[in-house]
C-alpha cells in the first residue's frame, strides 16, 4: 500500500506535466492578447526576445536581397533595400508594433484549441518540438511567430517571412 503512494504522485506529475505543456501556448497566446488590449507593453515584451527577432529578420531580408546574376538596376534596388532594411526592422520590431499584432482577432482566435474551420486571415498554433511552436497562419501564407520555450515561459524568439513567391 505504501509503494503506490511514489507511483501515484510520479503519474499524477507527469500527467500535470503533459497538460501543461500541451495547454500553455495557449494560455500564452491569451496573456499576450490580454496585455495587447490593455496596452500593456511591459507584459508584452516579457515574452518577446526582441534583439533575436531583429537578428533573424535582418538575416532573412539579406538573403532575399542577396541576387548578384541581376541587371545594374536590379543590383542598385537591392542595395537600396539593404541600406534600409536594418532601420525598418528595427522601427517595426518594439513593443508597440509587437501589441499591434497581439491585439488582432486572430491571436484571440488561436488562443483557444481546437480551431476546426479556419477562415481567411485567422492563426492557428503548429507544433513543432517540445519546446517550440509557431503561431501561423492557417492558410499558409503570411508571417509567421516563433516561440521557444524558456525556463517556464514561451517567448518570441523569430518571425518567419513567407516564401517568396516567383512572379
Amino acid at each position: 500500500m505504501m509503494r503506490r503512494w511514489p507511483i501515484a504522485l510520479i503519474v499524477l506529475l507527469a500527467l500535470a506535466g503533459g497538460l501543461w505543456l500541451w495547454g500553455s501556448p495557449y494560455l500564452t497566446l491569451l496573456q499576450l492578447k490580454k496585455a495587447a488590449d490593455a496596452r500593456d507593453l511591459a507584459a508584452i515584451s516579457a515574452k518577446i526576445d526582441y534583439p533575436a527577432i531583429r537578428a533573424d529578420l535582418k538575416t532573412q531580408l539579406q538573403d532575399r536581397l542577396e541576387h548578384k546574376d541581376g541587371s545594374a538596376l536590379d543590383q542598385l534596388g537591392a542595395a537600396l533595400a539593404e541600406r534600409f532594411a536594418d532601420p525598418l526592422v528595427d522601427a517595426a520590431i518594439t513593443p508597440e508594433g509587437m501589441r499591434a499584432l497581439f491585439a488582432s482577432a486572430a491571436v484571440a482566435n488561436a488562443a483557444r484549441p481546437g480551431l476546426a474551420s479556419a477562415g481567411p486571415g485567422e492563426m492557428r498554433v503548429r507544433r513543432d518540438a517540445l519546446g517550440r511552436f509557431t503561431l501561423t497562419s492557417a492558410n499558409g501564407g503570411g508571417p509567421e511567430l516563433v516561440f521557444e520555450l524558456q525556463g517556464l515561459t514561451w517567448r518570441v524568439t523569430a518571425v518567419r517571412l513567407p516564401a517568396r513567391r516567383p512572379l
